[in-house]
This record gives C-alpha cells, sequence and structure tokens, in this order.
C-alpha cells in the first residue's frame, strides 16, 4: 500500500517529498509526522492550521510541543 505523500520547498528552494507517517489529534490541535521514505527514524512535526478551508502545515519548532505529539504518537504502540 502506498502511503500519501507531501511536497515541500526547502531553504534552497529544493523539492522535498515526505511520507505522512501519521496524523494526531491532541486535544483541539492537529499535528501530522512526517518523514522522507528511506528514513522513518527522523520525523518532522507539523501542526496542521485549516486557513479558507486549505490545510497549512507549520512546522513545530517549541521543543514541549514537539514532544507532546511524539509521547502521544508512541502511546499508539502501547495500546496494542
Amino acid at each position: 500500500m502506498s502511503k500519501e505523500r507531501v511536497a515541500f520547498l526547502d531553504d534552497q528552494g529544493n523539492k522535498v517529498e515526505l511520507e505522512i507517517i501519521e496524523k494526531i489529534n491532541i486535544e483541539e490541535e492537529k499535528y501530522v509526522l512526517l518523514a522522507k521514505e528511506e528514513n522513518e527514524e527522523d520525523a518532522y512535526v507539523y501542526k496542521i492550521v485549516e486557513e479558507d478551508g486549505v490545510e497549512q502545515y507549520i512546522a513545530v519548532n517549541d521543543d514541549e510541543e514537539f514532544e507532546r505529539v511524539l509521547e502521544e504518537y508512541n502511546s499508539y504502540f502501547d495500546e496494542e
């Protein structure tokens, strides 16, 4: 099964494709965990913000918020 991908432009204007690993809801906030296809261990966390009906991904740079999202993601595996 192929995973959903999103594309971003990096700081140099190069297109970078990332796989959506998981969408996570914490209280009223929505997040997405993204990773390069060949390296799921190195994940990125983005907050999903809807503007004018379009989802925008905003990088999570706050360490506490980042850890909270990773803890929620990891808890999915604890329940299995």
